[in-house]
């Protein structure tokens, strides 16, 4: 059997005889979906629900939601909340380590500082052990059984509206004394007084050339002084800006030139970042993830995107530690955040064991 099962993004459940106890629950709170997973020793997912997050619902309400969700998924299993261990809780945003609230959450506004944590182990009746930023989760999963299994370190880069990024060093996540570490998308990548802008409303941030609506903004800029392209047939100053890499994929697919070409500009930015990242870090290897991989693995946009990263660090990098770095996409897509959650859970119970 696979380490990870086939599921629906809606619903999954499996067998109980089939996993190896104990048994963890993973919550991955995103701006868009709540997904909650079942997940067992060896990371498999026992069960699985996946429910819209409507941005209205005030955080008491979202934190009763997520309780509901919980518990839907352990007993349309068929699974008790006594045979749970632990339960691990993802969400966005940087996290305050001293105190487990958030600090701004740019998609959530309203849960700044509210505290989630004691809101949940109240709603639960029972008390969550592992409260951590989305991106580290979505690390450790990648670490425990996806496409860094094997490794004892990573950087796992989550490529969407923002720049999402997670370490795993030595088996352990990187938090940061703020709970900060991991803000690669506001790494400089542009030192000039022309750099563009980021959202943060700092200069030369990665996020302002790379991220999604970075791309979307490039593109925009390159259509309205007449490049040539078959973009611009389809994207005007009317197009939403979340629609615009999607079409910037297609377009390269169908071997538009400007399009590959901003395609190839987002990897070298990107690959400029991480070169700064490997000298800091070392890594044994460096994931992509996220909404925008341009295709991914296997398709011919993505595999060029992958290698325009990979050229730009093996010809910017240190000689003695580009020749190991190793790069590819991330596997776990979508799922990965919750599993990641409950595999910090896990690992939170096996230290706990160890110390007893």
């Amino acid at each position: 059997m696979s380490n990870l099962l086939l599921f629906t993004e809606e619903a999954f459940y499996c067998q109980v005889s089939e996993a190896v106890f104990p048994l963890f629950v993973g919550v991955s709170y995103g701006g868009h979906c709540i997904k909650v997973g079942v997940v067992d020793s060896e990371g498999r997912t026992i069960s699985y629900f996946a429910s819209p997050n409507q941005s209205s619902m005030k955080p008491a309400d979202a934190v009763l939601h997520v309780a509901k969700l919980i518990n839907h998924a352990l007993s349309k299993a068929g699974i008790e909340f006594d045979s749970v261990q632990r339960i691990g809780f993802s969400f966005p945003g940087s996290i305050n380590p001293r105190t487990d609230e958030l600090y701004r959450p740019p998609s959530l506004p309203d849960w700044y500082n509210f505290p989630v944590v004691a809101e949940l182990n109240k709603a639960l009746g029972r008390e969550i052990t592992v409260f951590c930023n989305d991106a580290n989760a979505a690390a450790y999963a990648e670490y425990w059984i996806g496409a860094a299994q094997g490794n004892q370190s990573l950087a796992l880069l989550l490529l969407g509206s923002g720049i999402g990024c997670g370490f795993v060093i030595d088996g352990d996540g990187v938090i940061g004394a703020n709970g900060f570490g991991g803000e690669f998308g506001h790494i400089i990548v542009d030192p000039s007084p022309f750099a563009r802008w980021c959202n943060c409303r700092k200069q030369g941030h990665l996020e302002a050339y790379s991220s999604s609506a970075a791309v979307a903004r490039r593109t925009l800029e390159l259509l309205e002084v007449g490049m040539e392209s078959s973009l611009s047939k389809r994207i005007d100053t009317k197009t939403p800006l979340q629609d615009i890499p999607k079409m910037v994929y297609e377009e390269a697919d169908k071997n538009d030139a400007l399009a590959k070409q901003i395609v190839l500009d987002t990897a070298k930015y990107i690959g400029i970042g991480i070169v700064t990242l490997i000298h800091t870090i070392d890594p044994e290897c460096v994931l992509i993830g996220g909404e925008m991989m341009f295709g991914g693995k296997g398709s011919n946009v993505g595999e060029m995107f992958l290698q325009g990263i990979r050229d730009e660090v093996l010809s910017r990098g240190l000689t003695d530690i580009v020749k190991f770095f190793k790069l590819d996409f991330a596997k776990l897509g979508s799922y990965a955040s919750y599993i990641g959650a409950a595999g910090l859970a896990r690992e939170e119970s096996l230290l706990f064991e160890v110390n007893e």
